[in-house]
């Protein structure tokens, strides 16, 4: 976090979840970091795979879903206009195209924006409330551990 310096606006505390996607591992931790600066969003990816590398981050093309140090998503980017950027890039997908399908990204967002919306696919509140997310959700839990 300290190489973003002072792009980062907001910092979620951490959240437990289980594992997902491949179970035979310990919980996930997850947090959400809203940050702003003069980055195109294929900027803010590089940035975010060096803290990946900087953190030992080794991909394991045999387990895509398997135990990793660090994994750092760009979910969604406005313009400065504040309009959502989307992006349908063979190396950045905006917004992140699963985003709406994973309590453990929307639960630590909504706690620190909790009128967020994510771009094609509406409030964050109401996509964990929907049937979707709804039990998912439940099993996001406060560490109280945070990032900063």
């Amino acid at each position: 976090m300290a190489s973003l310096g002072e792009a980062v606006e907001e910092v979620s505390e951490v959240f437990a979840t289980p594992p997902w996607g491949d179970p035979d591992q310990p919980p996930y931790l997850n947090a959400v970091v809203l940050a702003s600066g003069e980055r195109t969003p294929e900027e803010w990816l590089d940035a975010a795979q060096a803290i990946e590398n900087a953190a030992g981050r080794v991909r394991d093309p045999g387990r895509r879903f398997g135990p990793r140090v660090l994994d750092v998503d760009i979910i969604a980017a406005w313009d400065d206009a504040g309009a959502p950027i989307v992006s349908d890039d063979e190396r950045l997908t905006l917004p992140h195209p699963r985003a709406h399908l994973r309590a453990f990204v929307l639960v630590p967002w909504s706690s620190i924006q909790p009128e967020a919306v994510l771009p094609g696919h509406g409030r964050i509140g109401g996509l964990l409330t929907g049937p979707t997310l709804a039990a998912d959700a439940r099993e996001v839990n406060p560490t109280g551990q945070s990032l900063r």
